[in-house]
C-alpha cells in the first residue's frame, strides 16, 4: 500500500512540476512552489527528488515517451522506417512548440545552455537505449550516441532561434534527420531521400491536436508514466 501511495504522489509531483514549468519557465519554478502545489512539505518533496534536475528530467522523459507512442500510432508499419519515424518525431516536437507557447517554453529552455544541452543529450541517449529505438543489429550504437549529441546541439540552436532562421517544422526535421543518417548512420543519399519521403507521409497523417491532448493528459491516473 505504501509503495502504491508513493507512486501516486510521484505522479502528482510530476504533473504539478510540468504545469508550473509550462506556465512559468524552468528557472522560475522552485522546489517550494512545487511542494506547495502538491500539498506536501519541501523536505518530503526532496525525499522523492533530491535535485531539481532529476525532477525536470523525469518530466521531459515522460514527454518523450508520450510523443513516441503518438508518432507510432500514425505509423503502424514498423519495419525499416526508424529514420522516417525520427523525422516525424522531430517534426512533432517542433509543431507542438508552435501550437502551445507553454510547451515551446519548455523545449526552448532545454536548448538554452551548454549544461542543459549536455543533460538533454545524455537523457535522450538513455531514452533511446531503454526503448531500443535503434537496435545493435542495424546500427553502431556508439555512432548513434555521437549523432544524437551532434543533432541535438544543431537542432537546439535552430529551434531556439527559429524566428531568426524562419525554418518550418518539416525543414528542421529534414536537416536533423539527414545529418544523423548521412554523417553518423552512414546512409547514402538514396536512403536519406527515401527516409525523408516516408517521414513526410507520416507527417501528413499526424493529428497535432490529438498529440497535444496526449501531452496534456500524460500524468492522468490511467496513463503509464516514467519516474
Amino acid at each position: 500500500m505504501a509503495r502504491r501511495k508513493n507512486f501516486k504522489r510521484r505522479r502528482i509531483i510530476l504533473s504539478n512540476t510540468f504545469n508550473l514549468i509550462r506556465e512559468n519557465g524552468m528557472d522560475n519554478v522552485s522546489f517550494q512552489m512545487i511542494a506547495e502545489k502538491s500539498g506536501i512539505s519541501k523536505s518530503l518533496l526532496q525525499s522523492y527528488y533530491p535535485h531539481k534536475a532529476k525532477l525536470t528530467d523525469d518530466v521531459v522523459r515522460n514527454i518523450l515517451n508520450t510523443l513516441d507512442e503518438q508518432v507510432k500510432k500514425f505509423n503502424p508499419t514498423k519495419e525499416g522506417n526508424i529514420c522516417a519515424r525520427t523525422k516525424a518525431f522531430i517534426y512533432t516536437v517542433a509543431m507542438l512548440g508552435i501550437y502551445d507557447k507553454g510547451l515551446k517554453r519548455i523545449i526552448s529552455e532545454v536548448f538554452s545552455s551548454n549544461e542543459t544541452l549536455d543533460n538533454w543529450s545524455s537523457m535522450l541517449n538513455s531514452w533511446v537505449k531503454e526503448n531500443q529505438i535503434f537496435d545493435e543489429d542495424h546500427f553502431n550504437l556508439n555512432e548513434v550516441e555521437y549523432g544524437i549529441a551532434f543533432v541535438v546541439t544543431g537542432v537546439g540552436r535552430l529551434y531556439h532561434d527559429s524566428s531568426r532562421f524562419s525554418l518550418s517544422a518539416e525543414q528542421l526535421a529534414d536537416y536533423a534527420t539527414s545529418s544523423l543518417m548521412y554523417s553518423f548512420l552512414h546512409c547514402n543519399q538514396e536512403q536519406v531521400d527515401k527516409a525523408l519521403e516516408a517521414g513526410h507521409k507520416i507527417i501528413k497523417s499526424i493529428d497535432i491536436k490529438a498529440i497535444h491532448n496526449a501531452i496534456d493528459t500524460m500524468f492522468d491516473e490511467d496513463k503509464e508514466i516514467v519516474c
